[in-house]
């Protein structure tokens, strides 16, 4: 059996492709593979920021549509550009492909975020990173930056700003994690909901095909209430909306911050008891709304 895998055109994505063929064809070795490369909005448009885009999953309609279709067979996402309702007709396999949540600061005199220069300017074009980055670090000013993540470095380089923060996870599949000047901590610079992580998207009526895919682990239950949280706040790149959920030993973490802009935007964590993972995303969301009330 052959299938046809649709991904975006970046290295980045081509990447990411190739460690899912890898881990699909570890679990189904019968199976052999192509490679449909798919441009999306996100990928045509490479000026507007993301929390400006008209919609939300710029990086993902179009492939999303060519599943619909079965123009392929199952689709490559990051998981953090997946939005939080999908089509009815569409499915997400349990993730087992992780990296780092983490996201990452690159600066030209190799500062911390700490310990940046004051009013110092950041590339990105990420709301959320806005949002937590101005919340410790209020002087800090910021510029748009856009493109795949090679093209991004090469744009901070040329211009005349301190620094851009970017995934660890790109950084490290794209070998280019000796870039990195730190790794920000993610109980206040908190990462996207379920960054780092490879998703594989199927339509429903092929689930049992895939069944051997599926598979559980603490990261997938760490996911899964990154997800939760983002299908309860209902919200998108367009606000600022993070969560990170870690187990640590027999206790769940879990840091997370939503709002409509970045002055309004609340920070909450939270540890539970391992056994109570299931009620961390709806406790955080209750704990959240109780703020803003």
């Amino acid at each position: 059996m052959k299938l046809k895998i649709g991904t975006r055109k970046s290295k980045l994505a081509r990447i990411q492709t190739e460690l899912a063929i890898h881990k699909i064809q570890e679990c189904m070795p019968e199976i052999e593979t192509e490679i449909i490369p798919i441009s999306t909005q996100g990928d045509k448009d490479k000026t507007t920021p993301l929390y400006a885009m008209p919609q939300t999953g710029v990086f993902i309609k179009e492939i999303e549509k060519a599943l619909i279709n079965k123009d392929i067979d199952i689709a490559v996402h990051s998981l953090k550009d997946v939005s939080s309702t999908l089509d009815d007709r569409l499915m997400l396999i349990e993730p087992f492909l992780f990296e780092d949540k983490r996201d990452a600061l690159i600066t030209k005199d190799h500062s911390t975020l700490k310990d940046l220069r004051k009013n110092a300017v950041l590339a990105t074009s990420s709301i959320r990173r806005i949002t937590c980055i101005h919340h410790v670090r209020p002087d800090i000013q910021f510029v748009n930056i856009r493109g795949n993540i090679e093209t991004r470095i090469q744009k901070f380089k040329e211009m005349d700003i301190d620094g851009i923060v970017l995934a660890a996870a790109g950084l490290k599949r794209l070998h280019l994690d000796s870039l990195i000047d730190e790794y920000l901590d993610p109980s206040m610079i908190i990462p996207a909901c379920g960054q780092g992580t490879i998703a594989l998207e199927i339509r429903k009526e092929d689930k049992d095909l895939f069944s051997k895919l599926s598979q559980s682990s603490n990261q997938t239950l760490e996911t899964k209430i990154e997800r939760e949280f983002l299908s309860l706040s209902k919200a998108g790149c367009h606000y600022p909306i993070g969560c990170y959920a870690k187990f640590v030993d027999d206790q769940l973490q879990v840091h997370a911050c939503l709002g409509e802009t970045i002055e309004d935007c609340k920070f909450v964590s939270m540890t539970f008891d391992k056994i109570e993972y299931n009620k961390a995303a709806s406790s955080i969301y209750k704990k959240i709304k109780e703020e803003n009330i």
